[in-house]
């Protein structure tokens, strides 16, 4: 009885790709499109983007006013942080 098992499933490894072979393919190959262009695509910018803008002005000065409130803040903390003893 293990043997038969072993047999069938040896024989169902051995025909089932001869099988899936045998069959024509159902996709065209990709060489069939010849001639037809490949599109390009690229990212739509909108066309109210002005760099000189007062929002862009807006959110540089906030960025600004951030920086230097972590520079601020960093320095503090470099204060507070003593390592050394003083030997």
């Amino acid at each position: 009885m293990h043997l038969l098992s072993r047999v069938a499933v040896l024989l169902a490894f051995t025909v089932t790709p001869l099988a899936a072979m045998a069959e024509s393919p159902s996709v065209p190959p990709p060489g069939a499109g010849v001639g037809v262009a490949e599109s390009v695509h690229v990212q739509p910018r909108g066309s109210t983007f002005d760099p000189s803008s007062a929002e862009v002005d807006a959110v540089r000065k906030r960025i600004t006013t951030f920086n230097a409130t972590q520079s601020l803040l960093d320095a503090w903390f470099d204060r507070k942080l003593t390592i050394c003893r003083g030997c």
